[in-house]
């Protein structure tokens, strides 16, 4: 009989946390990703708790209901301000796709954020690029591979997999190398250095962030690249599977042989 007690006990346990969450935070649950700012802004949703994260890391409490997340997260102002930090809540009227794999905001209460923007839902910054081109590829394992040591946002991506079983080399605007140098000015524009300083540094870090597919060999990235000749981008790397995908600038990766850097060596 007491045997019987303890089970029915531990199935009550079961229920009573599982009934934690109502059905539409139970959808929501996962790893989202910013669409409009490469994955720059993330939230982790967890049944005890959302990971915000942008620039700074927050772990708060939150809620939901069929149309609205509710949560409440520090306003923080630079140290050098008289304004002290406070706790505000935010009230975010959302949209989520039939698929569950995209969350859309529509209206958020604070007038200094932009109320629309969306959200890919992937397991990690990989598979969020991988979604979000549309191509499928799983990267090779980082075996002694030194990070990237250029600023991220001076990195213009292309990636090397599958798009319907067939093998496809994209620019991160969604276009082939035929269009390289049609989608480097639109980069270099989007960047909008603000004077000469920043012009230079544009001119000397913008390279080529390659995301391919680990069937994929170095020679045959080498041979794809070569259609970037002296006139575009001098340096290039493969990224590699790492840890620390969460950060931009720590991502491993190979320089890869290309006509421009040829030419300076």
């Amino acid at each position: 009989m007491k045997n019987k007690n303890y089970i029915i006990i531990f199935i009550l346990a079961l229920t009573i946390l599982s009934c934690g969450q109502n059905s539409f935070e139970k959808e929501i649950n996962g790893k989202w990703y910013g669409v409009e700012n490469d994955g720059f802004t993330r939230m982790y949703f967890y049944q005890d708790s959302l990971i915000f994260m942008e620039g700074d890391t927050q772990t708060v409490k939150w809620t939901a209901d069929e149309s609205k997340i509710e949560f409440d997260y520090v306003e923080q102002w630079p140290y050098q301000t008289l304004v002290k930090d406070s706790t505000k809540t935010m009230f975010i009227e959302y949209f989520l796709s039939k698929n569950n794999n995209t969350l859309s905001f529509n209206n958020i209460n604070d007038s200094t954020i932009d109320g629309n923007f969306k959200l890919i839902r992937a397991k990690n910054y990989f598979d969020f690029l991988s979604k979000q081109s549309g191509v499928k590829f799983t990267l090779p394992n980082a075996i002694k591979v030194e990070r990237v040591g250029l600023y991220s946002k001076y990195g213009m991506k292309i990636f090397i997999g599958t798009i319907n079983n067939k093998i496809v080399t994209i620019s991160e605007y969604g276009n082939g190398l035929d269009s390289i140098k049609t989608d480097i000015i639109r980069f270099k524009q989007n960047l909008n250095p603000l004077d000469e300083y920043h012009q230079r540094k544009l001119d000397s870090e913008i390279h080529f962030r390659v995301f391919a597919d680990k069937s994929i060999s170095d020679q045959k990235i080498e041979k794809l690249i070569q259609k970037i000749n002296k006139s575009y981008v001098k340096k290039v790397f493969r990224i590699y599977e790492t840890d620390n995908y969460y950060n931009f600038e720590t991502l491993a990766g190979k320089p890869i042989k290309t006509i421009a850097n040829n030419a300076n060596n």
